[in-house]
């Protein structure tokens, strides 16, 4: 495991600020997500992180060729929110826009 990765997965997602918060999900999301979405021609962006309750609801938007493909609202979100629940916290939900 990289010190990055050490890094993400040893934090305490509910005592980030929302600045730390998108870091620590975007640097989960350069390391185990983007590149899949670049073999297809895409890429995602995170557009907000809201706190609801214990749980944190993170807004991404896809871009270029995942921008409207079907998966985007399947497979590939469940893998996305997957990947960041295992790494990060338990208690998120990933949502496009």
């Amino acid at each position: 495991m990289s010190e990055k990765e050490n890094e993400t997965v040893n934090i305490d997602f509910s005592k980030l600020t929302k600045e730390e918060r998108v870091k620590a999900v975007d640097d989960v999301l350069d390391d185990k997500v983007r590149h899949m979405l670049a073999m297809d021609g895409g890429n995602m962006e995170i557009v907000d992180i809201k706190e609801n309750d214990n749980s944190y609801e993170i807004y991404v938007r896809y871009l270029g060729a995942c921008d409207g493909c079907a998966s985007g609202s399947t497979g590939t979100l469940y893998a996305i929110e997957s990947i960041l629940t295992d790494e990060i916290d338990e208690n998120i939900r990933v949502i496009p826009l």
